[in-house]
Formats: C-alpha cells, structure tokens, sequence
C-alpha cells in the first residue's frame, strides 16, 4: 500500500515537475521587446529581452511585452481637442502623431515603475499628456499661420513633443499631423474672401504684366517699322537728287555745247544782232543743233526776207 502511494506521489511530482517546466518557456516577435515579470515575489527582472523566438524564462515567470514598431495615437472627432488661438479664436484640432519607445539599457525598465500599474497604462498616459501639449502649444500660433502654415506648425508641434517625450516619458516622437483645424466660419470665410480678391490681385498684375510686354514689343515693332520707311525716304531723296544732278549736268553740257556751236558760227559766219537769232530759229526748226542725231539729214532751204512766220518746211517725197 505505501509502496502504491510513494508511486502515485512520484507520478504526481513528475507531472508537476513537467508543467512547471512546460510553463517556464515563452516566445517573442520580431517587432516586440519584453521584461521578465515573476508573479511569485512580484518583481520585475531590469535585464530587458529584444532576441525574437521561444525561450526559457524560468518557473512562474511570464513576459510583459511592449512594441519595437512606431506606434499611432490619434484624436479623433470624438475626443477632438479644443483650444484657442494665439489671437484668441476657438480652435478645434484633430491629429495624430506616431511614437516608439526607447530602445536603450534602462528606458523601458523605468517607464514600467513609473507610469505601468498593468500592461498599456503608459498609452492612456502619452495621450493625455499629448492632448495637454498640443492645446497649450496651439495658443503659440494665430488662426492665420493655422491657415496658411499648417505643416510648419506640425514640425514645430512634433519637435516640442519629441524632446518632453525623451526627457520624460521614454519614448520619441516621429512624426505629427494636423487632420482638422477647425476656425469659426466667419474667419475662414473671410480668409477665403481675402485669398480670392488676392488670386484677382495677382491675375490682374499678371495681365498688367503680359500688357506691357506686348505694347513694348509693338512699340518695338513701330520704331523698326519707321526705321524702315525713313531708311526708304532717304534712299528715295538720294536717288531723286542723283538723277536731278544728273539731269543739271546734261542740261549744263549741252547748253554749254550750244553755246560754243553758236559762238563759233557767230565768229565764222559773222553774224550778230537779228541775223544770229534768226540762223538759230532755222537752225532748230531743221533739226541742227547739238542735240540732233549726226545721222539725220533734211532738205532745208533759207529764204532771206521771209517772215520766219510764214516758213513752211519742204516734205522730201518717200
């Protein structure tokens, strides 16, 4: 009989050997980190597991698993954040901004006495903290810059966050986003307003612009065009005063031609006064002169005491 019981109990002792070892191993993801939590003395180990796969970790022994990856929280419509503007405006914001835990020897073993009395206590903690930040950093900055400027006051809002955060919470902020700004209507239709009438502003300065360029080059093309016709006038002055002194000093050779014809015919011949004048009225009237073709002929004949009026030339017969 007792040697019946001895091997129940060994049987039993195995088993419970069995179990506890079977429940001493336990497994981590790539994207998790853990700390070793004893649930028998209630202590948390500082050594801080980052290694992914099964391991051992000891009798009553489990693993308090915390994220390696960027995590997101956001304020969403319904826990919407409200503030005021620098210019004092009511001020409704919604964002969201992405976080990771540190990664180093002591942060998570601190961030779990600090702010943990069960696993995620320290989410509810970052968002309310965010929520407290970002409303009080929203009175930095008026409705205008919220706007106009809006990704400028996320960097701004990102980086005040990020250096409480490291400083205090264990954990750095990546990046931040403004969803929603929501103004009061009257200003964001006044700020419309004034963005159009500037739009308006800006097209009519660049029709003005587009304006000018076109009247300058037409004027261009004016001054070129009259370049062109003074250019022509004066090559139509020069022209008609080549051919004025051209024709002058044909007219000046031949009168000059003339009249030493007429002078040596007056020392020939020995005519003067009335005689002179009358030879060269028959003279011109017979095709003489200088000014007749050297191959020209004509029957002439001179009458003296015929009134010059009276002449008539005789026809030679074809």
């Amino acid at each position: 009989m007792a040697e019946g019981v001895a091997q129940v109990a060994g049987a039993g002792c195995c088993g419970f050997c069995g179990l506890l070892l079977l429940f001493s191993f336990a497994s981590l993801a790539p994207t998790q980190m853990a700390l070793q939590y004893n649930s028998v003395f209630k202590t948390v180990s500082p050594r801080i597991l980052t290694s992914a796969g099964l391991m051992f970790v000891g009798p009553w022994t489990s693993l308090i698993k915390y994220p390696k990856t960027i995590q997101t929280i956001e304020y969403t419509q319904e826990d919407m954040l409200d503030g005021r503007t620098f210019d004092g405006l009511p001020l409704n914001l919604g964002l969201s901004f992405q976080y990771s835990l540190l990664k180093d020897d002591k942060s998570l073993f601190t961030l779990y006495h600090k702010f943990e009395s069960s696993p995620g206590d320290y989410i509810t903690l970052y968002k309310l903290i965010g929520k407290h930040m970002i409303t009080e950093l929203a009175t930095n900055f008026t409705a205008y810059q919220f706007f106009n400027e809006k990704q400028t006051i996320a960097t701004i809002m990102r980086e005040q966050l990020d250096q409480y955060f490291r400083a205090n919470l264990f954990a750095s902020v990546e990046s931040l986003q403004i969803n929603e700004d929501d103004l009061p209507r009257a200003f964001t239709d006044s700020v419309l307003m004034a963005a159009t009438s500037k739009q308006n502003i800006t097209r009519m300065m660049k029709t003005k612009d587009a304006k000018v360029v076109e009247f300058t080059t037409a004027r261009q093309v004016a001054a070129a065009q009259a370049n062109v016709t003074v250019a022509g006038a004066m090559g139509e002055r020069h022209r008609i005063l080549q051919n004025g002194r051209a024709d002058a000093a044909i007219i000046e050779a031949y009168v000059e031609a003339e009249r030493r014809a007429y002078s040596a015919i007056k020392q020939t011949m020995n005519l003067s006064g009335d005689d002179l004048i009358k030879y060269i009225w028959y003279d011109t009237l017979g095709g003489g002169s200088v000014s007749s073709s050297a191959h020209e002929s004509a029957d002439i004949q001179m009458m003296v005491g015929v009134d010059p009026a009276a002449y008539i030339s005789q026809v030679t017969p074809s």
